[in-house]
């Protein structure tokens, strides 16, 4: 998978801790975070939709569509990083999000999976929400507005109920 303009550490390492949100490392260090995340759903969800045999028709669609809004958050997030001169390059993130989505083989696991995910990035945007509300409204906004689609995303899975095994 080609992933650029990002940087993948190897399979066996971890990817380097987030700085302190107290300076702009930090907060670029979680925007480069989040945007790759969002990147790898964009990916899972589109090889979901055409890899995953169990899947409906109906649902395959769903997965589409949460895929071309999780690029749309990963346009906004790359968008941001530039207006700050946050370089997407400047330190590894790790794929193994990715790599566990798309080793799965059956509806109940892709969709516990990435329930699981979504429902991770939701709260960490949500805390990305408040904690820059009043130092970085713009970035603030973005994080909000990601938060509040994958808490639609949620509900829609809930709804289907894919996320459970049969």
């Amino acid at each position: 998978m080609d992933w650029s303009p990002f940087v993948v550490c190897p399979p066996e390492e971890r990817a380097p801790s987030a700085r302190g949100m107290g300076g702009p490392d930090g907060l670029g260090d979680r925007l480069r975070t989040a945007a790759f995340a969002e990147r790898q759903a964009f990916a899972a969800f589109m090889w979901a939709a055409e890899n995953i045999p169990d899947a409906s028709n109906e649902l395959r669609d769903v997965w589409r569509r949460i895929g071309l809004e999780e690029k749309k958050h990963l346009d906004m997030l790359l968008g941001r990083m530039k207006e700050l001169s946050v370089e997407v390059a400047a330190r590894p993130v790790s794929d193994r999000l990715w790599r566990g989505l798309s080793s799965c083989v059956t509806v109940a696991e892709f969709s516990a999976l990435m329930r699981e995910a979504e429902a991770r990035g939701q709260a960490a945007e949500e805390t990305f929400r408040r904690a820059l509300a009043d130092r970085d409204p713009v970035t603030a906004a973005i994080f909000g507005s990601i938060a509040d689609d994958e808490a639609e995303h949620l509900a829609l899975a809930d709804r289907l109920s894919v996320h459970r095994a049969p």
